[in-house]
């Protein structure tokens, strides 16, 4: 047996249970001769298709009432059901159809217990006349299973690298950053200045593979692979620092294609990169810090 709050039976109505019954004798005094003190009717509801009132049923653990019957107990369409305290109540049928189609489900048998809407799935005991109704359900207004939402593409940064993962193949986007430089002759990327891009300490691991994307080459307002070719050329530098006694092609080796280049570092580190452009975008120059 189940509950739900009473407020919840207006909804149940207006989902296609037609009329509220109340139990009550017929107005001579008598009481119908399927009536009995502690009766249990089932009240499958009716429906209307094209300007007819139809009847649902109730093939079997149930008697139908006549219409006098029903007159007696205010109650249109009901049955009496015939079943011991215990046993499974019995399944009613529709042949009522939503828009669409589908025919309409059916939800269980309720009545009011307490000010609360009370579902049964067996005869219950009882001590008095009690009146079950059948909740009907539209195929519109059942719960669905949750529905996976469609796949929404990343939103990518302007100026980002891929690393594509040798231990699992698997990419992944590291934002970097922008800021001026002071070297003259690096490359305008539209920002109003001479600009680099770089990012503070990532792991790389042997054999990892990166491939740098950046907004503003060629007047491009979406990031796009660097460098750039320009007459069908287009180059990367690898640095190194004698102040720094560091050379990036300790870590790093360039592609043939010249455009990515794949980390061969013999140990995983975290690095620092740093980034620039020069020759209208079609070299691009790599620095690479290891953490000490």
């Amino acid at each position: 047996m189940k509950k739900i709050l009473a407020l919840a039976l207006t909804s149940i109505l207006l989902a296609g249970v037609s009329g509220v019954a109340v139990s009550a004798s017929a107005s001579d005094g008598s009481v119908s001769s399927s009536a009995s003190a502690n009766a249990v009717y089932l009240v499958p509801g009716t429906y209307f298709e094209e300007g007819r009132k139809i009847e649902n049923v109730i093939a079997s653990g149930a008697e139908k009432l006549s219409a006098e019957e029903n007159l007696a107990i205010f109650t249109e369409n009901a049955y009496l059901c015939t079943l011991a305290e215990g046993e499974e109540l019995p399944l009613p049928s529709s042949a009522r159809t939503d828009k669409d189609g589908n025919l309409y489900s059916f939800n269980g048998w309720w009545t009011i217990v307490d000010a609360t809407v009370t579902y049964f799935d067996e005869m219950p005991a009882v001590s008095e006349k009690m009146f079950l109704y059948a909740d009907w359900r539209a195929d519109l207004s059942q719960r669905r299973d949750p529905v996976a939402p469609e796949d929404v593409p990343d939103v990518l940064p302007k100026h980002y690298m891929s690393v594509k993962r040798a231990s699992t193949g698997e990419s992944e986007i590291i934002t970097l950053n922008i800021a001026g430089t002071d070297v003259p002759n690096a490359y305008d990327l539209g920002y109003g200045a001479p600009v680099q891009i770089y990012n503070d300490w990532f792991e790389l691991n042997p054999d990892d593979e990166i491939t740098v994307f950046t907004a503003g080459i060629d007047g491009s307002e979406e990031a796009e692979k660097a460098p750039v070719s320009l007459g069908g050329k287009s180059s990367i530098t690898l640095e190194a620092s004698a102040m720094e006694n560091n050379d990036t092609a300790d870590y790093l080796e360039k592609a043939e294609s010249g455009d990515k280049v794949v980390c061969t570092a013999k140990k995983s580190a975290h690095y620092k990169i740093y980034i620039k452009f020069y020759d209208t975008g079609s070299t691009m120059t790599i620095y690479m810090q290891p953490k000490d």
